[in-house]
Order: C-alpha cells, then structure tokens, then sequence
C-alpha cells in the first residue's frame, strides 16, 4: 500500500490536520460549557468576496449601535471592530441559555490586494454591515497585447 492509496489519492498536510484538530477541540470546549454559553474570537461572523475590481465584505451585527462599530483601511487590510452593548434584560437575571456573544469585538481581515481607501462605502440593512473596498486602478490586473514582429 502507497502512501497515495492510504490517504484516499491525497498527499497527506499536517497543517491542514492540526488546523482540523484545533477546529475539533474549539468545538468540544464550546459544547462542555454551561447552559450553552458559547465564546467565538471569530464572533459576529463575516464573508468576503473577491473580483479583480473590488472586495465586499458581510458581517453580521444584528443588535448592534452603528455608533459603535468602526471600519479602518490599512492597506492592504481591513479592522472591522464595535461592541454589543447588554440588553436591559441582561441586569439582574440569571440566564438559562445565551448564546448572543456581548461586548466588543475586533476582526482584522488580510485582502487579497491593497484598496483604494478613499473609495471604501459601508452600508447597513437588516443587521448586516456591508463594506466594499475598490482596488485602485493602477493595481487592477491589465491584458497586455502581444504584438507580431
């Protein structure tokens, strides 16, 4: 048996391993907590997405005053941080199940380019907080025409 065959036809990656086992253990620690209590440093989730001209970034931040949350360009990374403040029900009770994570947060993101930050829009609809970063034009990939001798 080869080391091909034993592996499912793949070459076997130790980070890509200890990344799935570092996965695992976050899991099982998260599930071994009281009464659901849940901590994520990856907490509000984001998405991003990419094209040669620009980059959109979702992040979902239900519940939270837009006057707490900030966006900084450097670069060619973006910090997307703010804080979710507790509710008027969070005083004085005992809670049986929270998995809303409060307080701040703070998530630098690496982009595939550097972008134009003079450019950048945020917008927010129905909790979730869009940025959308222009990449510069004199970054932007260019076809170059072959000429005949």
């Amino acid at each position: 048996m080869n080391l091909l065959s034993r592996f499912g036809g793949r070459l076997w990656d130790p980070l890509r391993e200890m990344g799935q086992l570092q996965q695992e253990m976050g899991r099982l620690l998260n599930s071994a907590r009281p009464f659901g209590l849940r901590e994520s440093r990856e907490a509000p989730p984001v998405n991003v997405y990419a094209n040669d001209h620009e980059i959109l970034i979702t992040l979902e931040v239900p519940g939270i005053d837009l006057a707490h949350v900030e966006v900084v360009v450097i670069g060619s990374s973006v910090v997307l941080s703010g804080k979710r403040a507790p509710s008027s029900e969070d005083a004085g009770t005992a809670f049986h199940r929270r998995e809303r994570t409060m307080g701040e947060f703070n998530r630098k993101l690496q982009l595939p380019f550097e972008v134009d930050s003079d450019k950048t829009e945020a917008s927010y609809d129905i909790g979730v907080l869009s940025v959308r970063l222009t990449r510069p034009e004199s970054n932007r990939p260019r076809k170059i025409a072959v000429k005949t001798a």
